[in-house]
């Protein structure tokens, strides 16, 4: 149940993130991500209920193949979540901003912090969906 609010949760704040992009760019990029979401669950429901991992014995290779299905899936919920973030704070620096040093700085300041809270997003992201297995 967790891991269903989680994703509801990303899902919001990206569209916090995109209540000034155009309709058509809002939508596909929140419709991309619902559908990764759902095959994202269903994927891991999957492959709980074919290698029992949540009521064991747990089949060989199960924690394996969790691990390599949450690995693939971070990448495709984390990159693009920071690509799109990247896009809104490079704009916002464009219109709060005046000057080309000014602006510069902050974008490469924000792009910095964003690139380090994304390197640790995928640490989070396995956590949560991953969990302690072996």
């Amino acid at each position: 149940m967790i891991k269903i609010i989680v994703l509801l949760l990303f899902i919001y704040i990206m569209y916090a993130v995109l209540i000034k992009e155009k309709k058509a760019a809002k939508f596909i990029i929140i419709v991309y991500f619902i559908l990764l979401s759902i095959v994202f669950m269903s994927g891991i429901t999957r492959i709980s209920f074919k290698y029992h991992l949540y009521h064991g014995p747990v089949l060989e290779g199960g924690f394996q193949r969790l691990g390599e299905w949450v690995g693939v899936f971070s990448f495709l919920y984390i990159i693009p979540a920071f690509l799109i973030v990247a896009y809104v704070l490079v704009r916002f620096t464009r219109e709060k901003f005046r000057g080309i040093w000014v602006r510069i700085s902050v974008c490469t300041i924000m792009l910095a912090v964003l690139l380090a809270i994304s390197y640790v997003s995928f640490f989070i992201f396995t956590l949560i969906f991953y969990g302690f297995a072996p």
